[in-house]
Protein backbone atom coordinates (compact mmCIF):
# COMPACT_ATOMS: atom_id res chain seq x y z
CA UNK A 1 0.00 0.00 0.00
CA UNK A 2 1.55 3.67 -1.22
CA UNK A 3 0.27 6.73 0.35
CA UNK A 4 -0.33 9.08 -1.84
CA UNK A 5 1.59 12.08 -2.15
CA UNK A 6 0.92 15.57 -0.73
CA UNK A 7 -0.67 18.17 -3.01
CA UNK A 8 1.98 21.48 -3.33
CA UNK A 9 -0.16 24.80 -3.09
CA UNK A 10 0.66 26.45 -6.35
CA UNK A 11 1.55 29.99 -5.11
CA UNK A 12 3.57 30.30 -1.51
CA UNK A 13 1.32 31.66 1.43
CA UNK A 14 1.13 35.44 0.53
CA UNK A 15 2.45 35.45 -2.83
CA UNK A 16 0.88 36.95 -5.84
CA UNK A 17 0.85 40.34 -7.44
CA UNK A 18 0.59 43.40 -5.24
CA UNK A 19 -2.05 45.60 -7.15
CA UNK A 20 -1.09 48.56 -4.64
CA UNK A 21 2.98 48.79 -5.93
CA UNK A 22 3.50 51.41 -7.91
CA UNK A 23 6.19 49.25 -10.10
CA UNK A 24 6.82 52.29 -12.53
CA UNK A 25 8.27 54.05 -9.52
CA UNK A 26 10.11 51.53 -8.04
CA UNK A 27 11.87 50.92 -11.63
CA UNK A 28 12.61 54.91 -11.72
CA UNK A 29 14.19 54.88 -8.53
CA UNK A 30 16.43 51.66 -8.98
CA UNK A 31 17.50 52.75 -12.45
CA UNK A 32 18.60 56.13 -10.84
CA UNK A 33 20.55 54.34 -7.99
CA UNK A 34 22.04 51.85 -10.90
CA UNK A 35 25.18 54.19 -11.25
CA UNK A 36 27.58 53.89 -8.65
CA UNK A 37 28.38 57.98 -8.89
CA UNK A 38 24.88 59.13 -8.29
CA UNK A 39 24.96 56.72 -5.07
CA UNK A 40 27.94 58.52 -4.37
CA UNK A 41 26.47 62.21 -5.04
CA UNK A 42 23.58 61.04 -3.25
CA UNK A 43 25.26 60.50 -0.12
CA UNK A 44 26.66 63.86 -0.11
CA UNK A 45 23.63 65.70 -0.58
CA UNK A 46 22.37 63.42 2.36
CA UNK A 47 25.00 64.42 4.90
CA UNK A 48 24.67 68.24 3.91
CA UNK A 49 23.21 70.56 6.32
CA UNK A 50 22.63 72.90 3.46
CA UNK A 51 22.32 72.97 -0.49
CA UNK A 52 24.80 72.27 -1.92
CA UNK A 53 26.19 74.03 -5.39
CA UNK A 54 27.38 72.03 -8.63
CA UNK A 55 30.37 73.80 -8.52
CA UNK A 56 31.29 72.34 -5.73
CA UNK A 57 30.26 68.69 -6.70
CA UNK A 58 32.70 68.74 -10.03
CA UNK A 59 35.96 68.76 -8.08
CA UNK A 60 34.50 66.08 -5.45
CA UNK A 61 34.03 64.31 -8.45
CA UNK A 62 36.59 64.56 -10.97
CA UNK A 63 34.48 64.33 -13.97
CA UNK A 64 33.32 66.79 -16.51
CA UNK A 65 30.54 69.56 -15.33
CA UNK A 66 28.29 68.09 -18.14
CA UNK A 67 29.20 64.92 -17.09
CA UNK A 68 27.74 65.61 -13.51
CA UNK A 69 24.97 67.48 -14.86
CA UNK A 70 23.69 64.14 -16.55
CA UNK A 71 23.63 61.97 -13.46
CA UNK A 72 22.37 64.99 -11.47
CA UNK A 73 19.27 65.65 -14.23
CA UNK A 74 18.57 61.53 -13.71
CA UNK A 75 18.36 61.93 -9.83
CA UNK A 76 16.13 65.45 -10.44
CA UNK A 77 14.07 63.50 -12.70
CA UNK A 78 13.40 60.55 -10.31
CA UNK A 79 12.34 62.83 -7.85
CA UNK A 80 15.76 62.26 -5.40
CA UNK A 81 17.06 65.29 -5.76
CA UNK A 82 15.63 68.87 -5.75
CA UNK A 83 17.46 71.99 -7.79
CA UNK A 84 17.27 75.62 -6.88
CA UNK A 85 18.59 77.92 -9.57
CA UNK A 86 20.36 81.04 -8.19
CA UNK A 87 22.22 83.01 -11.04
CA UNK A 88 23.99 80.78 -12.89
CA UNK A 89 24.45 78.18 -10.48
CA UNK A 90 22.53 75.15 -9.41
CA UNK A 91 21.80 74.01 -5.68
CA UNK A 92 21.04 70.53 -5.40
CA UNK A 93 19.65 68.53 -1.66
CA UNK A 94 17.92 65.90 -1.51
CA UNK A 95 13.99 65.83 -2.29
CA UNK A 96 11.83 65.77 1.21
CA UNK A 97 11.03 62.02 1.42
CA UNK A 98 13.09 60.97 -1.02
CA UNK A 99 13.27 57.38 -0.38
CA UNK A 100 9.98 56.99 1.77
CA UNK A 101 8.54 54.99 -1.71
CA UNK A 102 11.80 52.62 -2.04
CA UNK A 103 12.06 52.09 1.98
CA UNK A 104 8.42 51.48 2.42
CA UNK A 105 8.75 49.04 -0.46
CA UNK A 106 11.79 47.25 1.32
CA UNK A 107 10.52 47.14 4.58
Amino acid sequence: MSTPLPTLPTQPAGAGLDAALDTSRIAQIAAALAEPVRVNILDVLRRSPVEVCQCELVPLFEMPQSTLSHHLKKLTDAGLVTVERRHRWAYYSLAPNAFKELTAWLT
